[in-house]
C-alpha cells in the first residue's frame, strides 16, 4: 500500500543544490530531448506512485502520450523529495512535484519552473483527502481540545504542518501551543493507539484504517487552510523548459487530457491505482481520492506562496511569477 512521504526534505534539497552547483555544464536533462526510430520524443518521468499521478499512467495506458508524440517513461520516486534531484541532475526531464516541496525548493535556489498540475485542493471538507483523527476513546471532544496536545504528522516543514497550522490557526486556536510530530504515514494509527500521540493528520488511503479502527474524525486541514490552490504539479528545470519549451507544451496537454479522464471516471482512477501504488483493490475502490483539476493558474499557486512566507516554511523568496510557466 502507499507509504510515500509527501514532503521533501531537506536532505533532498541540499542534495539538489550541491548537484546545480558543481555542475560544470548543462544537466543532461537540458539537451535537447531525444527522437525515437518511430519519430516519438522520449521523456523520462519521476514522480511518487501516489493517487494525484494516476493522470499520467492513464495517459500511458490510453495512448494519450503517444497521440501527442511522446514516448514517456516513469520512473517511481522512493520519496517526493527524491524527485527533486533526479531533475536537476538530468536523471529525468520531468516530475510531479508537491507545489509546497517545489517552492522551497525553488526558494533554496533551485532552478525549478512549473507548468501543469494534476490535483487541487478541495474547498469540502467531507472530500478532502487529508483528515485529522483522534482515538476513539479520547478525551479530545472538539478542535479546541488539541491546545496543548501532540499531533502527528507526515513530515515537518512541509505542506501537512503548514496546512494544519493554518487551520487551526483559522478555527481559534494558536498553533503555536500545538506540537507536532513526524510520524510516517503507516505508523501513524499505531502511534495514535500507542498513545504516542494525541491525533493524527493523515490522508487518504490511511484515513479508511483509521475509521475502520473506530478514530474519531475532527478537522480536514486542506479544505480550511487552502481550499482551490495547487496541490501536486508538474516541473522541469529552467535548463529543459528553455530548449525544450515545444515538448513541454505538448506534455502538458497529454496531461490534461489525462487528468479530464480522471476527474469525470473516478473508475479510471480506481482501476489503475493497484496496478502502480500497491494499493489493494478492496481499498482504491472506496478510499478517498484527490481532486483532479488540471486549472493551473498563479492566482491558485500564490494560496500556498503567501502562507510559506507567513509561517515561515521556506527561506529566501518564491517568485511566483517566475516559477509558474503558463500557455502563451
Amino acid at each position: 500500500m502507499i507509504n510515500i512521504q509527501r514532503t521533501a526534505t531537506a536532505g533532498a534539497i541540499a542534495a539538489a543544490l550541491a548537484l546545480t552547483g558543481t555542475a560544470c555544464s548543462p544537466a543532461t536533462g537540458s539537451s535537447p530531448s531525444d527522437a525515437s526510430a518511430d519519430g516519438m520524443t522520449r521523456v523520462s518521468v519521476t514522480l511518487a506512485p501516489i493517487p494525484d499521478s494516476a493522470p499520467l499512467y492513464i495517459a500511458v495506458e490510453q495512448g494519450i502520450f503517444k497521440k501527442h508524440g511522446l514516448e514517456v517513461t516513469i520512473t517511481p520516486a522512493p520519496t517526493m523529495g527524491a524527485s527533486i534531484p533526479a531533475l536537476v541532475s538530468g536523471a529525468a526531464q520531468i516530475g510531479v512535484l508537491a507545489n509546497v516541496d517545489a517552492m522551497q525548493a525553488s526558494a533554496a535556489g533551485i532552478p525549478l519552473r512549473l507548468f501543469g498540475t494534476t490535483t487541487v485542493t478541495t474547498d469540502k471538507p467531507a472530500q478532502d483527502p487529508g483528515k485529522v483523527y483522534v482515538g476513539k476513546d479520547s478525551g479530545i471532544k472538539q478542535l479546541s481540545d488539541l491546545t496543548g496536545k501532540t499531533i502527528g504528522v507526515s513530515g515537518l516543514g512541509g505542506a501537512g504542518e503548514l496546512s494544519l497550522r493554518v487551520a487551526l490557526d483559522k478555527s481559534g486556536l494558536d498553533s503555536n501551543q500545538v506540537k507536532f510530530l513526524e510520524v510516517p504515514l503507516d505508523s501513524m494509527l499505531n502511534s495514535l493507539e500507542r498513545g504516542q500521540v494525541d491525533a493524527i493528520n493523515t490522508i487518504s488511503p490511511f484515513t479508511n484504517a483509521a475509521e475502520a479502527a473506530g478514530a474519531r474524525y475532527i478537522l480536514s486541514p486542506g479544505a480550511v487552510a487552502v481550499p482551490n490552490a495547487l496541490q501536486f504539479v508538474m516541473a522541469t528545470t529552467d535548463q529543459y523548459i528553455g530548449t525544450n519549451r515545444a515538448v513541454v507544451d505538448k506534455f502538458k496537454a497529454a496531461v490534461d487530457e489525462a487528468t479530464a479522464v480522471a476527474a469525470k471516471n473516478p473508475d479510471a482512477v480506481r482501476s489503475i491505482l493497484p496496478n502502480y501504488s500497491g494499493t489493494p483493490k478492496e481499498l482504491a475502490a472506496v478510499m478517498q481520492l484527490p481532486e483532479f483539476n488540471s486549472d493551473f493558474t498563479k492566482d491558485r499557486a500564490r494560496i500556498w506562496s503567501e502562507l510559506i512566507a507567513k509561517y515561515g516554511f521556506v527561506k529566501g523568496t518564491i517568485d511566483v511569477d517566475t516559477l509558474i510557466v503558463q500557455n502563451g
